[in-house]
């Protein structure tokens, strides 16, 4: 099922992401746990990155139905030549102090999107600068506003 979901998702990123995102693109996120030192980011280098294109139904009304565009979490720890396999659980903090950690359940079965836009649409001002969307996931996992993303290797317990 997650390898029909990906190649979905690998099809709909070759439309290819048509956001404006100038007015957020260069906020920074911190990274923290992945390497010795702590790092930045931003939504434009994420965009940077092979990205998927997905519409993601949440499980309450309020969650609704959203479009998710930005690089998999998998992708995202490539590029620094880690996978998702060294890790125990992966921390979003929101600018609002909402937290969620995910970890092996759900990126097992799910694919992670670090969503840097509403697929041709930039992010709302209340969603900014990254939003984390977990297609077929519980939408209470969701997280808008992250401004933190904190690692933490499987070894550290």
């Amino acid at each position: 099922m997650k390898r029909i979901v990906a190649l979905l998702l690998l099809l709909l990123s070759l439309a290819g992401c048509a956001a404006d995102i100038s007015a957020y693109e260069d906020t920074t996120i911190l990274v923290t746990g992945l390497l010795e030192e702590d790092f930045y980011i931003t939504p434009g280098e994420l965009a940077s990155l092979e990205c998927v294109e997905a519409t993601a139904v949440g499980k309450t009304a309020k969650a609704g139905t959203v479009q998710a565009y930005g690089p998999t979490l998998e992708t995202f720890l490539s590029q620094y030549g880690k996978t998702l396999d060294e890790f125990k659980s992966v921390r979003f903090t929101a600018s609002d102090d909402y937290v969620v950690t995910i970890g092996k359940v759900s990126w097992d079965k799910y694919d992670v999107i670090l969503s840097v836009s509403q697929g041709s649409k930039a992010l709302p001002d209340y969603q900014q600068p990254l939003r984390i969307v977990i297609p077929g996931g519980d939408s209470g996992n969701w997280v808008r506003c992250v401004t933190t993303i904190e690692f933490t290797y499987a070894e550290e317990g």
